[in-house]
């Protein structure tokens, strides 16, 4: 028996009837039938381009449907109108961060419903501004010492920035709230407030879709879960049935084989030695990583994982400390610096921070390698290509021509992309900040093997990640970090989730209730 089918009395927020969408010959999205409970969170599973969000879009107004009929509370969702999703109280929180850089928090959370000082006025009541915007940060447990509302949100780490699209949507107190990928970025306590508003939501009545690629959390959020595939439902499933194998069974259409993981590397020498490394909210912190070792780097949200990288990488500039590289001195001025060592950053943020969406798939993957295969400076659009399709090839990225922009591949695919463009400038430290963000369950495990490979290759690997099973399955060691120190290193052997989160959170963390940290905005990493 399905989820739907053990639900007949409950009451209909939203009915989806025949609603389909087609990018060009492709169809993407084919619902026939599709029923969301009030008083339900429901997951929503699937590979990268299984149609998850199509759908939200499709629901939020942000994708016009090229077909169908939905019902929200019994009254017509118009296609296509993110407006008229918002009167039907539609919200959404979506993985982009639709948020405007150069405005202040305050700014972005009334965005389009600012206070005025009259009703025949045009100034924008700023004291009123101020009041509303903290009382939204209020409600999701944020403080304004934790998130100063003047700030503005270019000037704000990645995790801060989800914070803030989530009080926006729960400031519009919606009846049907979509998350898509709402912990990504956030470390486990974070996530574990963003779940329980969720939960609240639906206590209240409302419904929740959540998206998530981290599969035991919608299992244990979910009161049901969907799985797409291809662009259709192919299981509606109660929890009790949701297991992880059975979800990636669905998923995939078949099973995820992820081997096992390599043994630690034998005794080689240390590629990178930090002493007393200092930035900003970062340090002093000494660690080493040796050639062929994946070191991971775990921590809460604001304990300065995200710093450390971009701060080895010559992204953020250091304060004090000393840095050796291959036993020689080295200290970046800036990004350029790191490159010329053989240091390659996959950054969070791969959007944002590393592609140029509307170029081609080509024009990103060559960056790092144009001064090496081009003959004084002069490179034929053949060679390109050639050399393109190497590259792309060597990471497994799924495309149709090099020529295709890069934009219009999956998450997934695209992070391949990124990682193959790490391995053609052959460096010797490879550095990686969340690297499997907003990836599904299959494109995880081959980047699982990327990392391993790096590794066998003679890479040294700093991987940061808010996920502790990341960690605990691809790392030699674990560096767990608290308040931008390095406060133990783990073995691989004695790490468990246990004892890393006891050594992150600090016997301060773990007495505070909600994540208000003064770290939580310093500086533009977290």
């Amino acid at each position: 028996m399905t989820a739907t089918e053990n639900a007949p009395s409950r009451a209909i927020t939203a009915r989806l009837r025949g609603v389909h969408k087609s990018y060009g010959p492709v169809r993407v999205l084919d619902l026939p039938e599709l029923d969301l409970y009030a008083g339900q969170v429901i997951g929503v599973v699937g590979e990268n381009g299984a149609g998850k969000s199509t759908l939200m879009g499709t629901l939020a107004g942000s994708v016009h449907r090229d077909g169908g009929e939905i019902l929200v509370d019994g009254r017509p969702l118009v296609a296509g109108s993110t407006e008229a999703a918002a009167q039907l109280g539609i919200a959404m929180v979506s993985q982009e961060f639709p948020l405007v850089g150069q405005l202040s928090v305050a700014e972005n959370l009334l965005l389009g419903r600012r206070p005025r000082k009259s009703k025949r006025r045009l100034l924008v009541d700023r004291a009123a501004q101020r009041a509303e915007a903290e009382a939204m940060l209020a409600e999701i447990g944020l403080s304004a010492r934790t998130i100063p509302v003047s700030r503005e949100v270019r000037t704000l780490p990645v995790p801060t920035r989800q914070m803030i699209e989530i009080a926006k949507a729960w400031g519009r107190e919606p009846k049907l709230l979509i998350l898509d990928e709402p912990t990504s970025s956030l470390g486990p306590v974070e996530a574990e407030m963003v779940l329980g508003l969720a939960r609240q939501l639906a206590e209240r009545g409302g419904t929740v879709l959540f998206i998530g690629h981290r599969l035991d959390e919608v299992r244990d959020i979910s009161d049901r879960v969907l799985v797409l595939r291809n662009g259709k439902l192919v299981a509606d499933l109660e929890p009790a049935e949701a297991t992880e194998e059975r979800l990636i069974r669905e998923m995939v259409g078949g099973e995820v084989a992820q081997g096992e993981p390599k043994a630690p590397p034998a005794t080689s020498p240390v590629l990178l030695r930090v002493e007393g490394l200092t930035a900003d909210g970062l340090g002093p912190v000494d660690l080493e990583v040796r050639e062929g070792e994946i070191l991971g780097v775990a921590g809460l949200m604001g304990s300065g994982r995200s710093r450390l990288v971009h701060t080895i990488a010559g992204a953020q500039p250091s304060t004090g400390g000393r840095m050796l590289l291959g036993g020689e001195s080295y200290h970046p001025r800036g990004a350029g610096d790191g490159v010329a060592a053989g240091i390659a950053l996959i950054p969070e943020d791969r959007k944002e921070q590393s592609l140029v969406l509307f170029a081609s798939i080509r024009s990103n993957v060559l960056v790092s390698v144009l001064k090496r295969i081009s003959t004084r400076g002069l490179l034929g659009p053949g060679r390109e290509r050639a050399e393109a399709r190497k590259i792309a090839e060597n990471v497994n990225v799924r495309m149709q021509s090099v020529e295709q922009p890069i934009g219009s591949l999956s998450g997934g695919n695209q992070q391949r992309a990124i990682f193959g463009r790490a391995f053609a400038a052959e460096p010797r430290l490879l550095l990686l900040d969340e690297p499997t963000r907003g990836v599904d369950v299959g494109a995880k495990a081959e980047i699982y093997k990327l990392i391993d490979r790096a590794a066998e290759q003679g890479m040294a690997v700093v991987a940061a990640s808010s996920e502790l099973e990341e960690l605990l399955w691809i790392c030699h060691r674990i560096a767990v970090m608290n308040h931008g120190r390095v406060v133990t290193v783990i073995d691989r052997a004695d790490a468990t989730k246990e004892r890393i989160m006891t050594a992150a959170a600090g016997t301060s963390a773990l007495e505070r209730k909600t994540p208000d940290q003064e770290e939580l905005t310093n500086g533009a990493t977290a």
